[in-house]
């Protein structure tokens, strides 16, 4: 019998993964970019059913923020017209994983090409956070995308996220639960908590990169709450995902979302490393 190189990737024949492992990063990485060859070729709906976690969530948006099951969403979809029309072609441009390499995330560009005509049809950057299954394997937990006003150039080749600079802010004893506390309605303590090399994706605009650039985006922004809805945490306690809903204000007919990327910084302290949002 034949075995065809999804059947590696999807887990068939992929060994488990000793925690502490040394490349974990380097193989969450490979994943992404066999998640976006078998994607390429089989469209999203089946592509994604392949490399998604059978816990994997969806935000939806509406009057009220809620999570469910990005499985159950695409599967409802109907099965794509072969051969495709368009193509999603994505690459992962930077990212962090855990010290315990069981959680990740990866944020990249990505463009959907029309094939008869070799164009783009859209264009943005895509989030994604991947976890670590029993059997070693990796599979996305939450998808997330943005689009941009033109393509994300210079999104290649790799490269690791920077650690968190060390904050004055907060304890190394500190919940994350008590950290998205203090940071739901206070812009201050948002600010604080931002690092160095803090990137932030919102619709329709290109990534700001650096507390700079996001501080001076922050200043010409109403007050805002956020509302907490999920907290995703690895085991070894140094990296974490949160996802809430934003409070868009008296009047407003639907709820933005956000998801940060909180990782430890030297002295132990919750520091905010990525944040994507759709309003």
């Amino acid at each position: 019998m034949r075995i065809t190189w999804l059947a590696l990737l999807v887990g068939v024949l992929v060994p488990v993964q000793s925690v502490g492992d040394g490349q974990a990063l380097q193989r969450m990485v490979a994943w992404e970019r066999a998640f976006a060859a078998a994607t390429e070729q089989i469209g999203v709906r089946d592509g994604f059913l392949t490399f998604f976690a059978d816990d994997s969530i969806q935000i939806q948006r509406g009057a009220k923020v809620a999570l469910v099951s990005a499985r159950e969403a695409l599967a409802s979809q109907p099965l794509p017209r072969l051969p495709l029309v368009n193509r999603l072609l994505w690459e992962p441009y930077t990212g962090h994983i855990a010290a315990d390499g069981t959680l990740g995330w990866l944020t990249g560009g990505f463009v959907s090409l029309n094939q008869a005509q070799q164009v783009p049809v859209r264009q943005g950057a895509y989030f994604s956070v991947w976890k670590r299954q029993a059997n070693g394997t990796w599979r996305v937990w939450l998808d997330e995308g943005i689009g941009l006003p033109q393509i994300w150039q210079g999104a290649s080749p790799f490269r690791v996220a920077p650690e968190p600079d060390e904050g004055t802010v907060g304890t190394a004893t500190e919940t994350l639960a008590d950290v998205e506390r203090s940071v739901a309605g206070d812009a201050a303590a948002w600010r604080a908590r931002l690092a160095t090399g803090v990137r932030l994706h919102r619709e329709g605009t290109m990534p700001l990169v650096g507390r700079e650039a996001v501080l001076t985006w922050a200043d010409t922004q109403a007050a805002r709450r956020y509302a907490l809805l999920r907290t995703e945490e690895a085991g070894s306690g140094d990296l974490a995902v949160t996802i809430g809903a934003i409070d868009a204000g008296v009047g407003a007919k639907t709820q933005g979302s956000w998801v940060r990327v909180w990782k430890r910084d030297l002295g132990g302290r919750w520091r905010i490393v990525f944040q994507t949002e759709t309003e």
